[in-house]
């Protein structure tokens, strides 16, 4: 057990590290976006968006000689930065997959200016040590603004001082634990639940009950690996955890969830939020047959009638918040037997193009793709100064052509991931600039900026 020593000296050093990791020359950071489409919480009204020393100075119809870096933005819309709070960025130890840098990138070409990355890392970030040193790594390299969800432990300390260290949830891995955990034991869930409340950190959690017994992995084709991942294992979940939730009275996020009975049994909780995610939205395990390992992720694909179902009750604003899940593996890992191939796609390329395509077609409001992709992830993990084009706010916009059509093609993705089961889509809506603080990360299908010029957020400093 650790001595109370030794727990404030670990949170005066993530307290201490808070500045060294976060800064960036604010001096750089001024722009003048000018006649803009710009949002304003209902729809567009043409205008200019000045930005000095990372946040939103002032927004007005015109604004003239302001003696900072200009862009041109007619005919663009502007909306808040997108949030992206389920990414998975591999790096330290799995840079061979993905990287800092490669996954920053890639969300800045899809318009993210802020992205959580999750813990199931090489070394796991299960604890305040290592969640410091991914920190001090990614703030070499990032492009964007990025946080870190840590692993679901037992330890009441230990959450405690993950806390201190600016995680902005403990994610429970239901199907193999992150860190040591008994996920079998509803004690053992609501006592962490608890101190998560206790200390004001949401359990993010993926909701698949597989309980001992149920062998999912002796199969011979990505259909039938599909099949031995059903939806009671996520019903199943949900009800178990929803359970434990109300004795625990914690903030649960519920991740990529597959059903609409999920989500309205979520919506119908207090203290409950859910996550959907573009390719449960978009594609049904139909395709399995001819993408196979392409398509191959967990939760599986599911059938076409139960897709529909999912994305009816997301147009319909059921869901709190979509994110792509970007998880990202190497060519070689995935195109492999059912057996070994890792479950994953990137998809943080693909997420707004495809949500943009739905708008185009009049499926999706703009208002609830705002809602859904900047709002509420703000709101749920406590981004307090995101998500909003107002006078000091941070400086994190978006700049959008709405009419731009494209094919997707993964050979040209920033991500070192370059597979999708989207690839040949045809989409309406591309990002043209994203704008970071203040700062121009992407423009034109181009990074212009460096690495490290992104920042590392804490929980509760933003």
């Amino acid at each position: 057990m650790e001595s109370s020593s030794v727990r404030t000296a670990q949170r005066n050093l993530a307290r201490s590290k808070k500045t060294t990791e976060t800064a960036v020359d604010l001096e750089d950071r001024n722009i003048l976006v000018k006649d803009a489409d710009i949002w304003n919480g209902k729809g567009f009204t043409r205008g200019c968006i000045l930005i000095l020393e990372g946040r939103i100075k002032r927004i007005a119809r015109s604004i003239t000689d302001s003696g900072v870096e200009t862009i041109d933005a007619l005919g663009l819309k502007a909306l808040p930065g997108l949030i992206d709070v389920h990414v998975h960025l591999r790096d330290i130890g799995l840079a061979y997959k993905e990287d800092f840098a490669t996954g920053t990138a890639a969300a800045a070409a899809g318009g993210f200016t802020t992205v959580l990355d999750m813990p199931n890392t090489v070394p796991p970030t299960d604890s305040a040590s290592r969640l410091i040193e991914k920190r001090r790594v990614a703030a070499q390299k990032t492009y964007v603004n990025v946080g870190f969800h840590a692993a679901a432990v037992s330890d009441s300390h230990d959450i405690e001082s993950l806390a201190d260290a600016g995680a902005f949830s403990l994610k429970l891995y239901m199907p193999k634990p992150i860190a040591p955990f008994d996920v079998e034991n509803d004690q053992a869930i609501e006592k962490m639940m608890r101190t998560a409340g206790r200390v004001g950190t949401p359990v993010t959690v993926h909701a698949e009950d597989l309980v001992t017994g149920e062998n999912t992995s002796k199969t011979d084709s990505f259909e039938a690996a599909a099949e031995a991942r059903p939806p009671i294992f996520e019903t199943r979940a949900v009800d178990r955890l929803l359970r434990i939730q109300k004795k625990a009275r914690c903030h649960v996020h519920y991740c990529h969830l597959t059903l609409r009975s999920s989500l309205t049994k979520i919506t119908g909780s207090t203290r409950s939020t859910s996550e959907v995610t573009p390719h449960h939205l978009l594609l049904s395990k139909k395709i399995l047959s001819s993408l196979r390992w392409r398509a191959w992720m967990v939760p599986p694909l599911r059938s076409e009638e139960t897709r529909w179902s999912l994305l009816k009750s997301t147009l319909t604003g059921l869901c709190s918040v979509i994110a792509s899940d970007h998880a990202p593996h190497a060519v070689i890992e995935k195109d492999q037997s059912v057996s070994k191939s890792p479950p994953g796609i990137p998809g943080l390329e693909t997420t707004l193009p495809l949500m943009l395509t739905l708008v185009n077609r009049q499926q999706m409001s703009l208002s609830l793709l705002v809602k859904l992709l900047c709002d509420n992830p703000a709101r749920i993990f406590g981004l307090k100064s995101k998500a909003k084009l107002r006078r000091g706010a941070d400086g994190d916009v978006v700049l959008v052509d709405l009419k731009k059509k494209s094919m997707i093609d993964s050979s040209k993705f920033f991500s070192k991931a370059k597979y999708s089961p989207f690839d040949g889509f045809r989409t309406q809506g591309a990002v043209h600039s994203t704008i970071v603080g203040g700062g121009v990360v992407y423009r034109e299908g181009e990074i212009v900026a460096g690495e490290g010029s992104g920042s590392v957020l804490r929980s509760g400093s933003c």
